[in-house]
């Protein structure tokens, strides 16, 4: 069945926010002044924020289980894992960075810099599962016995 890849789609706000939630607040606390930011966190609320990381990550569990579910059927080809993989490193890395740059520090955050330094190759490694995946699912398209015409 086509349907199961569709379970991918919520895959891709679930994973960032569920590891944004799961990292927790990296602001340096240890001391009584001022801090600096580079990005001022968005907040919902202490309760908010843990029943937005809670929703995300039952979310991302919920649209692992369809993936394992058609993988293990059947119903979906295993190549799909690949665009999997590379949606929740990529939303790994996501929710992580935004940690770093809005944790508050006593002078500089260097991890901004470092972030936005090795995101762009993180990224790009982190594509090539889903490159791998499409090239597998379009050889496989291309093998598969076409259903004959009418006459």
């Amino acid at each position: 069945m086509k349907a199961y890849p569709l379970a991918l789609v919520p895959l891709v706000p679930a994973v960032p926010v569920a590891t944004w939630w799961l990292v927790g607040d990296l602001t340096d606390t240890s001391a009584d002044i001022v801090l600096d930011y580079a990005y001022h966190p968005v907040t919902f609320g202490e309760a908010g924020d843990v029943i937005l990381g809670v929703v995300a990550f039952l979310t991302a569990l919920a649209a692992l289980g369809v993936l394992i579910h058609g993988t293990v059927t059947g119903r979906m080809h295993r190549a799909w894992w690949g665009v999997a993989v590379s949606v929740l490193a990529i939303g790994a890395y996501l929710g992580w960075a935004e940690r770093i740059w809005t944790a508050g520090v006593i002078g500089a955050n260097f991890g901004v810099g470092l972030t936005f330094l090795f995101g762009v190759p993180f990224v790009i490694t982190f594509l090539l599962p889903s490159v791998w995946s499409l090239v597998v699912l379009r050889r496989a398209r291309r093998t598969e016995p076409q259903p004959a015409g009418r006459s």
